[in-house]
């Protein structure tokens, strides 16, 4: 032990040893009184009972600190002589010992209230410490729940990225494999923030993965997700989704959408095209929900993405949205990158754009690229996506790392 944490631990047992302060406030009463006493009971010399009054009251207690006040009358006692007349005499008594014992009741209460701050603060943040563990272990939960890896389509690419702007959040994507050799794809953003938002995002990743029906077509799955959840969801909540089933083989896209952002397309030629949005409302609060059925063509080059409202109504601090048009800006003459480079672009202007503001929600993002004609795909059938079962420390520490301390997963 250095001498340091010796010091330390000295000076923490003078602060908090009441039997050593005892001795201190009695040592400064007796100096006070003799002072009061060969003084002849000045004023000037009584106010130094102050001190061992207020000591006494801090270090050992409200009693204590009264004791002192009350020693101070035997002083007044033994040396009457200054005063002229007996009502002065009962006067100054009174009111300095007033005084006194007001001291002492005020030091005691002061001293109270700073401890029981101080008690107030430490289960304060022994709160904080659990309310923080169990949020962690949500988002961990929760990001359990998503696909490890992007499923493996002949003639296709996936890359995605995930990012939390709390512990847990709700945003949600899945894959599924579908008859025929069809792929379905979901990207899905729950109402709210937080532990609530994700417990959302649970629940709808359920409806859907004990489904006895099919995952086709888009729109009467979503409508009868919103059914399911229109059951279930208090007041206020709702989901927000794209859902798309993609034929690997002719490259045509069937999807739909509720109150959730249509695709971009980034074509092979560079341009970018905004997919139609003709979606109902969220999943949820609305009944017997209209979905029109929607769909597109990827031809090999093309790249298609899904992203949720994190990114397109993400504010930094002059108040600015990176909108749509920021969006295909970042997308225009990236259509010769990898995709992978083509998402990280993305998120460096992103994370331009915001300029160190913390993002106030969610951001996933889905691309999907045609490569190629997948010869023979018309029999394949794709690999169904990798989901864990588990948390896997390795697939999650990357989502304790970017966004400045925000969760997030990215591949």
């Amino acid at each position: 032990m250095g001498s340091e944490d010796r010091a330390r631990r000295v000076l923490r047992w003078i602060a908090h040893s009441p039997p050593l302060w005892t001795v201190i406030s009695f040592a400064l009463l007796l100096a006070s009184f003799f002072g009061d006493y060969f003084t002849g009971n000045e004023v000037s010399s009584s106010l130094f009972y102050v001190v061992a009054v207020a000591v006494a009251a801090w270090f050992v207690g409200r009693d204590a600190g009264l004791i002192c006040a009350a020693a101070w009358t035997v002083a007044v006692q033994l040396t009457r002589e200054p005063f002229s007349k007996p009502a002065i005499f009962y006067w100054n008594l009174a009111v300095e010992l007033g005084i006194y014992v007001i001291v002492a009741l005020a030091v005691a209460r002061a001293r109270d209230g700073l401890v029981q701050e101080r008690s107030l603060a430490a289960r304060l943040d022994r709160a904080n410490r659990a309310l923080e563990r169990e949020t962690l272990a949500v988002g961990e939960l929760q990001r359990a729940l998503l696909p490890i890896l992007p499923p493996d389509v002949p003639g296709y690419e996936v890359t995605q990225h995930y990012a939390t702007s709390t512990r847990a959040g709700g945003d949600y994507y899945d894959f599924f494999a579908l008859k025929g050799g069809r792929i379905g794809i979901l990207i899905a953003d729950a109402s709210g923030h937080g532990a609530p938002a994700a417990v959302l995002m649970a629940m709808t990743r359920v409806l859907l993965h004990t489904s006895s029906e099919d995952l086709f077509p888009p729109e009467r799955v979503l409508r009868r997700l919103d059914r399911q959840l229109g059951r279930t969801l208090p007041p206020g909540w709702f989901v927000t989704a794209c859902y798309a089933v993609l034929d690997p083989a002719t490259g045509r896209l069937d999807y739909a959408l509720a109150g959730h952002e249509p695709p971009l397309i980034l074509r092979a030629n560079g341009d970018v095209e905004h997919a139609p949005d003709q979606g109902g409302p969220p999943l949820g609060p609305f009944p017997a929900l209209s979905m029109p059925a929607l769909d597109l063509r990827l031809d090999p080059g093309d790249t298609l993405l899904l992203y949720t409202d994190g990114l397109s109504e993400a504010m930094n601090a002059a108040e600015e949205m990176f909108d749509l048009d920021h969006i295909r800006a970042a997308l225009e003459g990236a259509h010769e990158s990898a995709l992978d480079v083509v998402r990280n672009r993305l998120l460096v202007r992103f994370a331009e754009h915001m300029n160190g503001s913390a993002a106030a929600d969610d951001v996933t993002l889905l691309f999907l690229r045609r490569t190629a004609f997948a010869a023979g795909a018309a029999g394949a059938r794709p690999r169904a996506p990798a989901v864990a079962q588990r948390a896997d420390a390795r697939q999650l520490s990357p989502a304790r790392s970017a966004f400045r301390s925000r969760s997030s997963f990215s591949r």
